[in-house]
């Protein structure tokens, strides 16, 4: 991991030599923290309050109270990145270090975004037997996730699918997942995953585009019956699926590929918004 040197916790630069954790704290043995990370192009964040709402949202399941504002957080994420670079991602971690409050950290690592090839042909992914505690709150408790990415790995694709004990597909280790079929995009129910900021993004362009879309359960039986599907994450954007397991699928597909120009679209104007 490539990070930059400048970091902050609870509102000051610190040394990197500062950004450490007890051994003993409970953020470490109970994995009693939360975090967002945000994408930065062009001195600019993309979809800032999302995310800053979304940490607060999961500090609140994770019974972590966060003794700042959004505003003040806000701040503090500019200072970042003027003091380190106009591009990465930065990443905001809100730790139980055992007081009050907890303590939050920030820092900006370098950011690499897939290729051209993977958008023009789509990746392939494979499917992992296991689901995340509390899908909704994004905490340090990635232990599923984990194995399921040392799992895509060792089979040389891009990622995992996450499957529950029902059968059904639920996201990837740190993405989402939508598919299509009889022309409506599909996403996994309200609760069942942690709603990315970019799902949610995607979901509001298909609703500008005229592009129905059901969420339910997505029975891995059911991928066969597939038309298109594509992962989507802060890093990845919108980024077409090619196979998943031994099923291969149109990549990217015409639903897709007018989903991931509306989105290219919209980060342009947030790069541009003065």
């Amino acid at each position: 991991m490539d990070i930059y040197p400048h970091l902050i916790k609870n509102g000051r630069f610190i040394a990197p030599s500062e950004a450490v954790l007890p051994l003993f704290t409970p953020a470490l043995v109970g994995a009693l923290g939360v975090y967002e990370t945000i994408l930065a192009l062009h001195g600019r964040y993309i979809d800032l309050d999302a995310h800053l709402q979304r940490l607060f949202v999961s500090a609140a399941g994770a019974q972590l109270h966060l003794d700042v504002d959004i505003a003040s957080l806000a701040r503090w994420c500019a200072q970042l990145l003027a003091a380190n670079a106009p591009e990465g991602l930065v990443r905001v971690l809100a730790v139980d270090l055992g007081q009050p409050a907890a303590d939050l950290f920030l820092y900006q690592m370098h950011y690499t975004a897939p290729g051209p090839q993977a958008y023009e042909q789509g990746v392939a992914v494979i499917l992992y037997a296991g689901e995340r505690s509390l899908p909704q709150v994004k905490s340090f408790n990635t232990l599923t996730p984990g194995l399921a990415r040392k799992a895509a790995d060792a089979a040389g694709v891009h990622d995992a699918l996450l499957v529950d004990r029902e059968g059904h597909i639920t996201e990837g280790t740190n993405c989402n997942l939508f598919a299509v079929a009889g022309g409506a995009l599909l996403a996994p129910p309200v609760g069942a995953v942690l709603e990315g900021t970019v799902m949610a993004r995607t979901m509001a362009l298909a609703a500008q585009n005229g592009i129905p879309v059901t969420r339910r359960p997505l029975p891995a039986v059911e991928i066969p019956a597939w038309e298109e599907a594509f992962l989507t994450s802060t890093r990845r954007r919108i980024l077409p699926l090619h196979r998943i397991g031994e099923h291969t699928l149109p990549a990217p597909g015409a639903l897709t590929r007018r989903l991931m120009q509306a989105y290219w679209a919209w980060e342009e104007g947030e790069i541009g918004r003065a």
